[in-house]
């Protein structure tokens, strides 16, 4: 039977290889094939999600210009004393066109301060709102704030819109009303033509508060209130960017991602269709499994020849197989070196033995004498070893054979080819006219004999020279050993603590106490450790600390072994410690700043009170708690780059925000490495945090106040060298192209001296307004002073498109302008240059677009000069 299973086992062995080969092959490629469809439709919902990011920044910007919108007509209402009107604010090329397009017939309407409707158009509104949610909120609120709603405000077609409504205000600041604005969701995915998607993509735009949708499938605009998503889940369980519909609305299936405005309460959505995102993956997988089944066809072959090789190969070993096992047997009989000697006697009547000649050994034999055993066998020891002769082995040999009395002894030997030999055990049996011998390496157990007898004598002089007292003693508690520090320590001679007087250096206040433990540990042999005092024969007082354990042997008490520690010392630096901890604690918690010590571990060490009262708004431990557990991970993940550079030994100053309550604070945060002794290794930091939230808002109040033109509303001068010097920053490191346009108005001092600064102003605005709806969304337009202007364009294919849109505004710029009753006509000159990874500094770049303006200005104006010609990239050239 077992010899069955044995052929069985050798039939089936390459098979079953190749099946094993083949199945881990076909599970890499599945496994492959799954991870790349994985990768293509994550690679699908980023871009769905990237296309949503757009248009929910341009949703947001047209909303914010909209926002602004509602905020000027405030401010001019309030500046007319309620007298503005809808028209007036609306009309073409006014205040409501320098911010929203002019094809955005938005309905408007301006509510009094009983709810009713005192003035509309582009839209029907209900005559009355005064007991609507937004207009009782407007009513009782005075700040500056708009509220957006979404409201569905047709029943019969389900049409909805975004409402924003801002509060208008009587010169007393009383409350006068309110401006209603409807804008519908519908624009922003119908006309919206910046997003590159594949035939069938949608875009929508969802409602968060009602769930009204509208959405754009290639030609087709679609406005519904049972669209709605589900969060698809990773294979972790973890969220992913993924969205799925929970019913679906037409028979495409698609990729859905989504970006959210949270202000608006509205979610983007884009979805690519699945058939032409994941096109490249099938085709790939097409390609794996073709090359699958290619291989698995060379598997098999290579399988088939290697099992008729092993066939004939089974059928030559089968006949070696005898011959293996007897070797082994011989080489296995024995772990010792075995040698058989034949007598060696000289010729004649007394037959006397001279020598031996080695009949048989086995190989570990051989060995020991530095030889192969074919090599000596047969030849006399004289020959092989002469050693054995000088050093009395042939004579022992000689004297068993001779007295059939059997020879064992150990012996240490110096004269073997192998030099890690030392020690020997043989034992000499007589035999016929010759003698067996068996020898046995104990060099090991010699060695560790000798170790053994070393370590005791080394543990003698440990004890001696050991800083603790140490102290033995049997199990009836008698002292049977102390070292010389236990000496030193109590003042007793070695002599004078056997026994039971050891306990006699014991304070008397202190040996009832002592002996009670004793006693205790006996019984319950749990070790004792306490703080006792000594009493040195001079009658000098020793504070020490004792620890004494039980040596327990199979359940049985055997000794007990303890240690006695001078630390007397170290009492009085603890003591003088504690005083200097109390110290600094009461110098750190009068401090108005959060105080904290941090170890290298990142846990928290020492805190001032200050901190404490941070943290007890919360209840939040600290003190033993890492950073992670306190602060939590997605704090944690904001302050760790610090933590790492300040456990470097980098000493830092940052700022760190706080939204953990509901009012979000900023905190001026120091990190002040703690080095070590030596002053090389970082051990912890020192942490010192102060609530700058104040001086941080009003900074950033200042600073928004400074960057904008109070008569156009553009970006001023300081805006703007900021805005050029990011956009150069992001045009040098991505290797994109820009531009910059310096402009003035043509004849602009005539108009302003003709008719008065009023018709200036009025001329800078509406020329501000005609250039704004000239640009781009994402251009940069600015007012540097008097009839200035300058435009940044970020991220331009080609120079030709630059100065396509500069010939634009000198076109556009030749129309007339009718400033209330007063028409006005000028033009523009403009220069033009261009900007991808020069070294230059802003105000260079902005002196060569100021002297390209003069030279436009020197060609008869109404112009334009470019320059200079910026070639395309290395890697586009190529």
């Amino acid at each position: 039977m077992l010899d069955f299973l044995r052929r069985l086992y050798r039939s089936i062995l390459l098979p079953a290889f190749g099946v094993a080969l083949l199945t881990f092959m076909w599970l890499a490629v599945a496994y492959q094939v799954r991870q790349e469809k994985l990768t293509a439709r994550h690679d699908a919902v980023l871009h769905s999600q990237s296309l949503a990011r757009t248009l929910a920044e341009h949703t947001n910007h047209l909303l914010r210009q909209t926002d602004h919108a509602t905020q000027l007509f405030k401010l001019k209402y309030e500046e007319t004393d309620g007298r503005l009107r809808l028209a007036e604010f609306s009309r073409k090329n006014g205040l409501l066109d320098s911010l929203l397009p002019t094809k955005l017939d938005l309905p408007l309407a301006i509510l009094n301060s009983d709810g009713h409707v005192i003035d509309s158009q582009n839209g029907y509104f209900a005559p009355e709102h005064k007991h609507t949610p937004f207009f009782k909120s407007h009513a009782s609120n005075p700040a500056d704030v708009s509220l957006v709603s979404t409201p569905v405000v047709d029943s019969r077609t389900k049409k909805w819109q975004i409402q924003i409504s801002r509060r208008l205000n009587k010169p007393d600041g009383s409350f006068a009303g309110v401006i209603l604005v409807m804008m519908d969701p519908a624009y922003f995915v119908e006309d919206y033509d910046r997003m590159s998607i594949d035939p069938g993509g949608a875009v929508m735009l969802i409602s968060r508060e009602n769930g009204m949708s509208a959405a754009r499938i290639d030609d087709q605009v679609i406005i519904s209130d049972s669209i709605d998503f589900t969060a698809v889940q990773a294979s972790n369980g973890e969220a992913n960017e993924e969205l799925q519909l929970k019913r679906r609305f037409d028979a495409i299936d698609r990729i859905y991602s989504s970006a959210e405005l949270p202000r608006y309460l509205l979610m983007a959505v884009v979805g690519s269709p699945t058939e032409s995102a994941m096109a490249h993956f099938e085709r790939r997988r097409s390609v794996y499994y073709i090359i699958s089944i290619a291989a698995s066809g060379m598997v098999l072959l290579f399988v088939y020849l290697l099992v008729r090789q092993a066939y004939r190969l089974r059928r030559t070993a089968s006949m070696v197989i005898e011959a293996q096992l007897m070797l082994r047997a011989a080489a296995d009989a024995s772990l010792d070196s075995v040698y058989l000697f034949k007598a060696c006697r000289m010729r004649g009547a007394q037959r006397e033995i001279l020598d031996f000649t080695i009949a048989d050994l086995n190989e570990r034999g051989a060995q020991l004498m530095g030889f192969r055993s074919d090599d000596i066998k047969g030849k006399r020891l004289i020959e092989v070893l002469p050693d054995l002769h000088s050093q009395g082995f042939v004579e022992k040999y000689r004297h068993v054979l001779e007295s059939r009395q059997p020879l064992e002894e150990e012996f240490e030997v110096d004269f073997l080819p192998n030099r890690a030999v030392h020690w020997l055990q043989h034992q000499i049996v007589p035999i016929t006219d010759g003698v067996a011998v068996n020898v046995r390496d104990i060099t090991s157990r010699k060695e560790t004999e000798l170790a053994m007898r070393q370590n005791q004598a080394e543990l003698t002089a440990v004890n001696d020279a050991s800083p603790l007292g140490l102290l033995r003693a049997d199990a009836t508690g008698h002292c049977t050993y102390v070292n010389r520090t236990f000496e030193l320590i109590t003042g007793l001679t070695r002599e004078e603590a056997m026994g039971d007087a050891w306990i006699r250096a014991v304070h008397p206040h202190d040996r009832a106490v002592l002996q009670a433990a004793l006693g205790h540990m006996a019984e319950t042999r749990v070790p004792y450790q306490d703080t006792l005092r000594c009493v040195h024969p001079d009658g000098m007082i020793v504070w020490i600390s004792f620890k004494i354990a039980a040596m327990v042997v199979d359940g049985q008490v055997y000794g007990y072994v303890g240690t006695v520690d001078d630390i007397t010392h170290v009492r009085k630096s603890v003591m003088a410690l504690r005083e200097s901890e109390s110290r600094l604690r009461t110098i750190a918690d009068t401090l108005p700043a959060m105080v904290a010590y941090i170890d290298a571990e990142q846990v928290y060490r020492f805190h001032n009170l200050a901190y404490e009262r941070e943290f007890n708004r919360t209840g939040t431990t600290v003190l033993g708690r890492t950073i992670l557990e306190t602060m939590g991970a997605e704090r944690h993940a904001f302050l760790e780059p610090y933590v790492l550079r300040a456990l470097a030994g980098e000493t830092l100053t940052f700022e760190e925000d706080d939204n953990s309550d509901a009012t979000e604070r900023t905190y001026e945060v120091v990190y002040i490495p703690q080095m070590d002794e030596d002053g090389i290794n970082v051990i912890g930091f020192h942490v010192m945090r102060q609530d700058i939230t104040v001086q941080k808002r009003e900074k950033q109040r200042l600073l928004r106040l400074s960057q904008v033109d109070a008569l156009t509303g553009l970006t001023n001068r300081a805006g703007f060298l900021q805005k050029l010097h990011d956009a150069m920053g992001s045009a040098r490191d991505n290797g994109n192209l820009m531009a910059v346009m310096y402009m003035d108005i043509d004849r602009f001092k005539p108009v302003n001296d003709t008719f008065g600064h009023a018709v200036g102003d009025a001329l800078l605005k509406a020329f501000s307004a005609r250039l704004t709806h000239t640009m781009r969304a994402s251009d940069t337009i600015a007012r540097l002073g008097g009839d200035e202007f300058t435009i940044i364009m970020e991220r331009i294919h080609r120079t030709d498109d630059a100065a396509a849109l500069a010939a634009k505004i000198v076109s556009a710029m030749q129309a007339d302008f009718d400033l209330d009753g007063t028409v006005v006509s000028i033009s523009t000159s403009i220069g033009l240059t261009f900007y991808r990874n020069e070294d230059v500094s802003p105000a260079e770049l902005l002196n060569r677009a100021d002297i390209l303006l003069y030279e436009a200005k020197q060609a008869g104006r109404n112009t334009f000069r470019a320059g200079p010609v910026i070639p395309p990239p290395a890697s586009n050239a190529a």
